[in-house]
């Protein structure tokens, strides 16, 4: 199995959330204005996210074979994580609360801050939505619960502890499917998406198994997924631009499944090794970013819509050239933050922690 497919897919998958975002910053303005915007429903572009989580469950179990049924390995697990996961994040929603300071916007209370820190889900959005201060960490907060879940389990042997996880995260949807919570963790942690982990946890098992596929049928699985993608049984185009995809089954079904599709066709190779050409190289070094360009996109985009309209570029430039240039300054920032901030940042905390830290390990980082 190829680390770089894998890294490659983490590229894809902040892209296509990146895509999507940046459609948005320069429609929404446009549309207030009077001006009509032709939007790309090429793709469901969230569904990048879907992508993230079952890369997550993936690397989870793969990255983590030496720790099952270790004495320390909770303990080492969770410190990966947390070197890995928090300071990026925290810098992040800490730069959101001085931006919104410095706009006399209304800042979050006590509650809502300390939540959106320590990753629980809290009803902070004036619609009563489970959404951190900083509204692109909904996905993190499934991942630190998703990672929360996997240190209780990793005590037991591998094929036991992914078995423990998904009858975990089965019991929970069923939960949510039979009695909907009103709290705001128990209505996150029992949405059908954390299913989605399961996915790439079960194809991380065939990979660990020497499980592998002939070239036709790893075709023919991405093939069926594009497909299933393309056509968007969630029929994206007819919601407002600002809706928020309910995390339910049918999300786990038209988006999930086919991202576990890909990611098995990326996963169950036999050996072949990817050409070392510049698209495997940017593919690679971008999926390295994925975090950091998945966090900070908004953030460039904001800046970057207002300079385009600012200079007048709106009405000399098509909009599509706005969102390409966005997502192209977004993917550069990503890579400098990931050089010079997010990855000797990680490594200084792992050394602290004592981590092993090995290579494949640090290639395999989740970036959600």
């Amino acid at each position: 199995m190829q680390l770089v497919s894998i890294q490659i897919l983490r590229a894809i998958a902040a892209l296509s959330v990146a895509i999507g975002h940046g459609q948005a910053f320069i429609a929404i303005p446009m549309e207030k204005r009077g001006e009509s915007f032709d939007w790309s429903y090429l793709l469901p572009w969230g569904a990048g996210v879907d992508l993230f989580f079952v890369i997550s469950g993936f690397i989870m179990v793969y990255s983590s074979e030496k720790l099952f049924a270790a004495p320390s390995g909770a303990r080492i697990f969770i410190e990966r994580r947390l070197a890995r996961i928090v300071p990026l994040y925290w810098a992040a929603t800490l730069l959101i609360v001085i931006k919104t300071a410095a706009q006399h916007k209304p800042l979050p209370d006590a509650a809502t801050a300390l939540a959106s820190f320590l990753f629980l889900p809290w009803p902070a959005s004036g619609d009563g939505a489970p959404r951190p201060f900083y509204e692109l960490g909904w996905t993190l907060n499934y991942e630190m619960f998703f990672y929360a879940v996997f240190a209780l389990a990793i005590g037991f042997r591998r094929d036991i502890a992914v078995a423990v996880v998904v009858a975990a995260l089965g019991a929970l949807t069923l939960i949510g499917l039979v009695a909907p919570q009103d709290n705001a963790q128990l209505f996150v942690w029992t949405q059908a998406i954390t299913l989605e982990f399961a996915f790439g946890m079960g194809v991380a098992l065939l990979a660990r198994r020497g499980v592998a596929l002939a070239a036709p049928a790893r075709l023919a699985l991405v093939a069926v997924a594009l497909a299933v993608l393309l056509r968007d049984f969630l029929n994206t185009p007819d919601y407002p631009h600002t809706w928020q995809t309910p995390n339910d089954l049918a999300r786990v079904a038209a988006w999930g499944l086919p991202a576990a599709m890909i990611l098995a066709a990326a996963a169950l190779s036999r050996g072949a090794v990817p050409a070392d050409n510049w698209f495997t190289r940017a593919g690679k070094a971008l999926g390295d970013a994925s975090y950091a360009l998945y966090l900070c996109h908004p953030m460039v985009m904001g800046v970057a819509s207002t300079a385009w309209f600012a200079l007048g570029l709106d009405g000399r430039a098509p909009p599509p050239l706005a969102v390409a240039v966005s997502v192209a300054l977004s993917s550069l920032a990503a890579l400098i933050i990931h050089r010079f901030m997010e990855r000797p940042l990680t490594q200084r905390l792992q050394k602290r922690a004592r981590i092993d830290a090995s290579a494949a390990t640090a290639q395999l980082a989740p970036a959600e």
